[in-house]
């Protein structure tokens, strides 16, 4: 089992999530699981382009509600949490799931 580490903008993002009174179980669901269920069940894949090597997949039933994710080392960094438009929206030139400038 990998065991998961968070980033600051993850954990800003659930923050926002506690705000809006979001049950975060399916989340803490999603985390538990194996690489297999994952896949299986949520629809785990790996994104292309200037993603490429995160881990994305969706969360519950919530239809819009995403997890992004790196393996490192026997760890699973989490990234960030929200839905597309908050996660790959470009916003001044930011790519707000890397929280670094993007080429355009």
């Amino acid at each position: 089992m990998l065991k998961p580490d968070y980033t600051a903008a993850f954990q800003r993002d659930i923050k926002k999530l506690k705000r809006k009174h979001t049950d975060l179980r399916p989340l803490k669901e999603v985390i538990r699981h194996s690489k297999e269920v994952l896949r299986r069940r949520h629809r785990a894949h790996t994104l292309t382009g200037d993603l490429n090597g995160v881990l994305e997949c969706h969360i519950g039933n919530a239809g819009d509600w995403l997890l992004l994710w790196i393996r490192d080392d026997g760890t699973a960094m989490f990234m960030r949490t929200g839905s597309h438009d908050e996660l790959f929206g470009q916003i001044a030139g930011l790519h707000p799931a890397l929280n670094q400038p993007t080429a355009i």
